[in-house]
């Protein structure tokens, strides 16, 4: 662990005089330390690191780009936060509902609510099922304020009428769009660099349907929810005709209308 924290502190050096030669400055009051690791293992003994001339102890959830990782990567944190901030603007606009039309009131919660729940959504592929409830929970109360709907009227037929993807299929259209941007350079290299393409060894019908290969994993917990891993298992078995699309937004179109009709 000694030689791990070494090489670490080392890394942030280099990061840091990079920096410095680029004109730019590491904050280092901003700078965290979060060790994952599996709950199942015995967590890494490392409780702080040096970076340049300062302490930095080890932190249970760290923020980045306004997303909360935390120890183990169960997103609990992140699911907590959006939930704290939506219900927060949900209340808000339910004061003020009776003075919006429909459309108005839409725009409202898709402008704090709904973009809450889908930035960064991707993460979550995988999570526990209770996080996922949580947030379904604030789309439907979202979808509530919206049509002015009773609190216990049957919230399926609410959200079809909106025509809104159920949180689990959100998050799937969302990787599932960035794979169709990697793969025609509309997407940064690194990210089309972890998706590879099958190539059969002999010529077979199955070659021209664009599959992807899935590379090997250990654990559903980790391994699966990978976006090298996950990415190419939900390409594959999208139909043909929608990885095929000739654009972007003919992709989305014809994605959506697809995991609709799955939802509903």
């Amino acid at each position: 662990m000694e030689l791990s924290k070494c090489k670490l502190e080392a890394c942030v050096r280099e990061i840091d005089t990079w920096m410095l030669l680029n004109k730019l400055k590491l904050n280092k009051d901003k700078t965290e330390l979060l060790v994952i690791s599996s709950l199942h293992l015995a967590r890494p003994t490392l409780s702080h690191i040096h970076v340049c001339d300062k302490r930095v102890l080890a932190s249970s959830k760290a923020s980045n780009i306004g997303v909360l990782f935390d120890e183990s990567l169960s997103m609990a944190p992140q699911v907590t936060a959006i939930c704290k901030s939506a219900f927060y603007h949900l209340r808000k606009i339910s004061l003020i509902r009776k003075y919006l039309t429909v459309d108005a009131a839409q725009l409202l919660v898709q402008a704090l609510v709904t973009s809450k729940l889908d930035y960064c959504n991707s993460p979550l592929y995988g999570s526990p099922k209770y996080l996922i409830k949580q947030l379904q929970r604030v789309q439907n109360a979202a979808a509530r304020v919206v049509t002015v709907s009773p609190k216990f009227c049957h919230i399926t037929r609410v959200l079809k009428s909106l025509h809104w993807l159920p949180i689990d299929l959100r998050i799937e259209f969302k990787i599932l769009t960035i794979t169709y941007k990697a793969l025609h350079d509309l997407a940064p290299a690194y990210i089309k660099n972890l998706l590879k393409n099958y190539y059969p060894p002999r010529d077979l019908r199955s070659s021209k349907k664009n599959p992807l290969v899935v590379p090997a994993f250990r654990t559903n917990s980790y391994g699966r929810r990978a976006f090298s891993v996950i990415a190419p298992l939900l390409w594959n078995s999208l139909p043909q005709h929608i990885r095929d699309a000739g654009s972007l937004d003919i992709f989305k179109s014809r994605l959506k209308t697809a995991l609709f009709i799955r939802a509903f």
